[in-house]
């Protein structure tokens, strides 16, 4: 007997074997993705707070305001007395002393 195809049992191995080579991917797929939109977040944080040290440059008073980007809240402030700038988002707290 001679045969063109694949049998059904064979597309059904073929079949089970690609799904578990895709399910056992999807986690490591899932915590990159993870670290990537951390490291955005993080990268953001750092250009915000390079812009308000560049605008206190000169500057004697404190301040601090809110801004929204991406749909994450960022609030960034700047302490005139700790000679410092600290962004908050997303349960993280970051902070660069100036000297």
């Amino acid at each position: 007997m001679k045969s063109d195809g694949f049998s059904l049992l064979e597309s059904l191995f073929a079949l089970s074997l690609l799904s578990l080579v895709v399910l056992s991917l999807l986690p490591i797929m899932m915590q990159i993705k993870q670290n990537l939109h951390k490291q955005n977040q993080l990268t953001t944080v750092q250009q915000l707070l390079s812009e308000e040290s560049q605008f206190h440059l000169n500057s004697r008073f404190s301040s601090s305001y809110d801004v929204t980007i991406k749909k994450q809240a960022y609030r960034i402030t700047y302490n005139q007395e700790a000679k410092q700038f600290c962004a908050t988002y997303a349960k993280e707290n970051i902070c660069y002393a100036i000297k």
